[in-house]
């Protein structure tokens, strides 16, 4: 089977000023629609799908967004990012189009409220169990499930009652995913995320990846990712209150200390999830001092 012309656009963000509307395009085998009676072979071969694939180096784009249409080229990756003037764009969800080659898709872009409080939250093992931290365990995952057969995190049944603690007992309704996953697994977490009932988000996913090798890779912890997708959305909406959301499984707890330190004032509260197998409590002990300093409160749960 050839490979065939793929163009994906992303959940883009905008904010008072400007629009920023990102995505790929690339050429790859279909990963075949998803059911939830799909069998292991199945999963298996759109898993490994998913990172076969070439990207389209700059190719010409064309992005239209409430009738206004720019041109942009892909970058050596295949990855496309344009602006728009936003001042008149709406609060809320808005439809656009991306075109290459004949070919048309429809993308979404968001534009919260200025002042509400937004959520930012890490994926793996803290909303979906991936076994981050455990190899053979993350590729079995990985391989053989798909977005019916993974399963949550068992915190997410606390998730609402949390947040809305944190938040003047009003359920927050912006969303923002902070994850070391690569943007070969979107299609696999929109479909997750939409399956079970999630709040809709805008994903920050690390580069795209190519290769046999790379998915072996899959996930492989860049903390500068993290750090600069937060300070990103901290910079492009200067007036949000977060909450942020994570587990103890790797550096969230670092990032989470960093950006605490620097943005106190506009921290509403932290929680993190206790995975059940790891063992140190050095960082969590050390971030609960850390926020105590400023009040903010902190949640901690398996």
């Amino acid at each position: 089977m050839s490979f065939k012309l793929k163009i994906l656009p992303y959940r883009s963000l905008a904010n008072a000023n400007k629009a920023i509307i990102r995505g790929h395009a690339f050429k790859k085998h279909p990963v075949k629609e998803l059911k939830a009676t799909h069998k292991k072979f199945s999963n298996f071969r759109n898993a490994v799908r998913r990172y076969q694939l070439s990207p389209l180096k700059f190719e010409e784009i064309r992005v239209i967004l409430s009738g206004i249409e720019k041109k942009v080229t892909t970058d050596k990756r295949g990855m496309f990012e344009c602006e728009f003037s936003a001042h008149n764009l709406p609060y809320g969800w808005h439809k656009y189009k991306v075109k290459l080659n004949g070919k048309s898709k429809k993308g979404e872009i968001f534009h919260p409220t200025k002042n509400t409080t937004a959520v930012i939250s890490d994926i793996d093992d803290t909303v979906l169990v991936s076994h981050s931290t455990r190899l053979l365990k993350k590729m079995y995952l990985i391989l053989f499930r798909n977005a019916h057969t993974r399963k949550l995190t068992p915190m997410i049944k606390n998730w609402t009652a949390h947040l809305q603690d944190f938040n003047s007992d009003e359920r927050p309704k912006d969303y923002f995913y902070v994850s070391n996953s690569e943007w070969n697994l979107y299609d696999f977490l929109e479909d997750f995320f939409d399956i079970n009932k999630l709040p809709k988000g805008v994903f920050f996913l690390q580069s795209l990846r190519k290769g046999l090798r790379d998915l072996v890779k899959t996930g492989r912890v860049n903390h500068d990712h993290k750090m600069e997708s937060i300070e990103f959305l901290f910079s492009f909406y200067p007036n949000k209150p977060y909450i942020l959301v994570g587990d103890n499984g790797q550096k969230d707890m670092d990032i989470y200390g960093k950006i605490c330190e620097k943005y106190p004032d506009r921290i509403k509260g932290v929680m993190i999830r206790k995975l059940p197998y790891v063992r140190e409590s050095y960082r969590l002990d050390r971030l609960e001092k850390q926020l105590s300093q400023y009040k903010i409160p902190l949640v901690c749960y398996h």
